[in-house]
């Protein structure tokens, strides 16, 4: 299944195209060091990232990892948007997630996720974006099996100072499916990084992940804290 996966990632990739733009843009990044969970001990973070941009579309694939001795919290993400009906900030997406996170029992999640976003700010100083949909998941739990539903928002918040920038990510999915054996999946999804450079392409990135129900609260104790070593390069490409 997995192999499945990442062959409609490639294709979709590959040969989706933009008939108002001729040269896409073409960005790759990595990024290699340690993470800190309160359920482990220290593990190792690594971190990729294919981005294309044309006139009127965004693509990305991600991959991260954290690599703890017994446990494994790991994600493949890919997402595209199309500007919508020739309105500048507004814009369609749809988001494709497999994870696998043993530190909060999800074996393995393929997560689905439709909607609009609202560019509510573009600068050279960052932007920041608003997103609201129908998002679905096939999720093997380490003891059962479920099918969930949700209404899904996101919010994005990017700031860009000199030698500096920062970054927000915030999900939160509702769950309006049949809540099955008493377990509500509403859960909460938070990214934040501050990214130092001291060269054109190299960056020192310090950062956390945090996913909790919606009965947990916000704890920067059971959250994932990452330092690492980040690396951006555009490509040559005219896929």
């Amino acid at each position: 299944m997995i192999k499945q996966f990442l062959i409609f990632i490639i294709f979709s990739f590959l040969y989706a195209h933009d008939p108002l733009s001729i040269n896409p843009e073409w960005t790759y990044y990595t990024r290699l060091g340690v993470v800190d969970a309160s359920l482990e001990s220290q593990g190792i973070a690594t971190y990729g990232r294919l981005k294309r941009i044309t006139g009127h579309m965004f693509m990305d694939v991600r991959f991260y990892g954290h690599f703890f001795k017994k446990d494994a919290d790991l994600r493949i993400r890919q997402k595209t948007s199309r500007r919508f009906l020739k309105i500048p900030r507004l814009y369609t997406y749809n988001t494709l997630v497999y994870q696998r996170n043993t530190l909060v029992d999800v074996n393995l999640r393929y997560h689905y996720n439709q909607g609009l976003g609202w560019l509510i700010q573009k600068s050279k100083k960052g932007n920041m974006t608003l997103e609201a949909g129908i998002a679905f998941d096939n999720s093997d739990y380490l003891n059962t099996s479920q099918k969930t539903s949700y209404l899904k928002t996101g919010f994005t918040l990017d700031k860009d100072l000199p030698n500096f920038s920062t970054k927000l990510e915030m999900d939160y999915c509702h769950q309006f499916s049949e809540i099955i054996e008493n377990t509500e999946l509403t859960r909460f999804q938070f990214v934040g990084e501050i990214q130092w450079y001291f060269r054109n392409n190299t960056s020192v990135i310090c950062g956390f992940t945090h996913e909790y129900p919606i009965h947990q609260s916000f704890n920067f104790k059971t959250a994932s804290l990452f330092l690492t070593l980040a690396i951006t390069n555009s490509l040559p490409w005219k896929i």
